[in-house]
């Protein structure tokens, strides 16, 4: 899926979700909701379906010929284990920190954007994602709903939202201040990457190839790379951002950074007194 199609699929959601029934004919208003629902359905399917397969082949198929390596390197990148000086490879360093910043991106973007109609709640799944990243938000995907009436789940949310201790993270999100931490963290993360060196990046291959912890940690970065677009066109619609048209496609393109810009840039809630 190229974030282009991400992006037209969740305009269509967002179309199915905003426009009534016509007033005309009783028949056209029910023939247009079953191919909201059966559209809907096709959604869900898709992101099961995709997300056993992902499980599947990470599990059964995915290269693990260096399991105690692997052990090692999650160690070091944490900091606990023996400092022995071994230095892990700066490409995948890079990578697995970007893992931690797209729990959050989505974090922003499920909660209150990708609420969902049938009451599953989001933040279970995001908790988890923090771990498991696309292997713990993909069952929420499948299980989501959209609002058929966009009244029912206002953006930017109301002010009253984001009161109480257990609404900072909701809060922070509708500052400048964290997508501005979201952006910086990625950058630093990518810069780290691309400026690794040939060998690191070769190296970083051979990795891709025999470690199932670097194999599968790539997987789930392109994984929520691709879905990404969908949820910020699902967000933009919601909030009416005025360059939702232009813009957002070309943040589409932008993986990890692309996703923070909006976030900095959509328009927030107005903050409690």
């Amino acid at each position: 899926m190229q974030p282009e199609c991400s992006v037209l699929l969740g305009r269509r959601v967002v179309a199915a979700r905003a426009e009534p029934p016509s007033s005309s004919s009783s028949t056209d208003g029910s023939s247009g909701q079953q191919s909201s629902d059966n559209g809907q359905l096709l959604f869900s399917l898709g992101i099961g379906a995709l997300w056993l397969c992902l499980l599947a082949y990470a599990f059964l198929l995915a290269p693990n010929q260096t399991p105690y390596r692997d052990q090692i390197f999650i160690e070091r990148i944490l900091g606990i284990g023996e400092k022995d000086g071994f230095i892990v490879n700066p490409v995948f360093v890079g990578l697995f920190n970007i893992m931690g910043v797209y729990p959050a991106i989505y974090a922003s973007l499920l909660v209150p954007a990708g609420r969902s109609e049938n009451k599953v709640p989001a933040w279970p799944f995001v908790t988890v994602s923090f771990f498991l990243g696309a292997f713990a938000l993909l069952p929420y995907m499948a299980l989501w709903r959209p609002f058929r009436r966009s009244e029912d789940n206002p953006l930017p949310p109301p002010a009253s939202e984001l009161e109480g201790w257990n609404k900072l993270f909701l809060k922070g999100a509708e500052t400048p201040v964290m997508p501005a931490l979201l952006l910086a963290g990625s950058a630093y993360c990518i810069y780290l990457a691309a400026t690794a060196g040939d060998y690191y990046w070769l190296d970083y291959l051979k990795l891709f190839d025999e470690s199932r912890l670097v194999h599968v940690t790539t997987i789930d970065f392109a994984t929520l790379t691709l879905l990404a677009p969908f949820w910020m066109e699902l967000d933009a619609s919601g909030r009416n951002w005025s360059q939702r048209g232009s813009l957002l496609t070309v943040l589409s393109f932008l993986p990890v950074v692309g996703p923070c810009i909006y976030l900095l840039l959509r328009p927030k809630a107005e903050q409690p007194k």
